[in-house]
């Protein structure tokens, strides 16, 4: 399955969820504390990533389509 790169927006992200408050859920809150700079649809669901989670959700499942 493809992934799918957004510019990170809250919205993209369910309600109560560490995505939605604003925070990496790549992550999580305990081993970062970096803000995300991009959402992603992944076949695990949607991800809010940090710079350093990009790279390592790239690198996992290749590189995202074009949205």
């Amino acid at each position: 399955m493809a992934i799918v790169k957004h510019p990170y927006k809250a919205e993209l992200h369910r309600a109560g969820t560490v995505g939605r408050e604003g925070g990496c859920s790549w992550h999580g809150r305990v081993d970062c504390s970096e803000q995300p700079t991009s959402s992603y649809e992944t076949p695990i669901g949607k991800m809010a990533a940090c710079p350093r989670a990009e790279q390592q959700i790239e690198e996992l499942y290749g590189a995202p389509d074009d949205s």
